[in-house]
């Protein structure tokens, strides 16, 4: 059963080749976003962690952490950036292990997708064989920022200006897919990838 990485920048379509792996081709799908969300609960690690590093004033009315506060916290100060993916990268990994280690024992699917935006977090997590690059020229990420979530045009510039730059990607990753135009291309190359 083998293990792919998928990575890829805002507005690329990573959610839309996860979509049709998990339905067209049996794949399990793995969204680290998702996983550092829910370990980030009240009672989880990573919120027990973050509460520990950073006191109880970053936790919201319900006792839950204020993901606003935390943000202004880390936004400018890089050592305190460390500080929370210390509370939270090491506890995602781990889960993302355990959960390749009991997909594959109970052979459920014919491949498992990890997903991030990164490709350092995707090599750190140590369990993928292939790294996909799902690729959009920028002009194309832009008007699908536009439309699907309404994103001005200044904060699409500081989304791109904070992303790494695609050669970084393209050198890293041994798979290209090009999302450039329709879903039925990327599922043809998906096709011929999965055979």
């Amino acid at each position: 059963m083998k293990v792919i990485g998928i990575t890829g920048g805002i507005g690329s379509g990573k959610s839309e080749v996860l979509r049709l792996l998990e339905e067209k081709f049996n794949c399990g799908v793995i969204r680290t976003d998702d996983v550092a969300r829910d370990l980030c609960e009240p009672g989880e690690k990573s919120y027990e962690m973050i509460v520990e590093t950073f006191g109880k004033e970053i936790l919201d009315s319900e006792g839950r952490l204020d993901r606003p506060k935390i943000a202004s916290i880390v936004f400018e100060d890089e050592e305190k950036r460390q500080a929370l993916n210390q509370c939270t990268h090491p506890q995602v990994y781990e889960w993302v292990q355990n959960k390749v280690r009991e997909w594959r024992t109970e052979n459920r699917y014919s491949m498992i997708a990890v997903e991030a935006a990164l490709m350092d977090e995707l090599k750190e997590i140590g369990v993928c064989e292939s790294y996909w690059y799902v690729h959009v020229k920028p002009e194309i990420r832009r008007e699908r920022l536009r439309i699907s979530r309404g994103y001005s045009d200044e904060k699409m510039d500081a989304i791109f200006a904070s992303q790494l730059p695609e050669s970084v990607f393209l050198n890293g990753c041994d798979v290209v897919i090009d999302n450039n135009s329709d879903l039925e291309n990327v599922e043809k190359q998906l096709n011929s990838l999965c055979k």
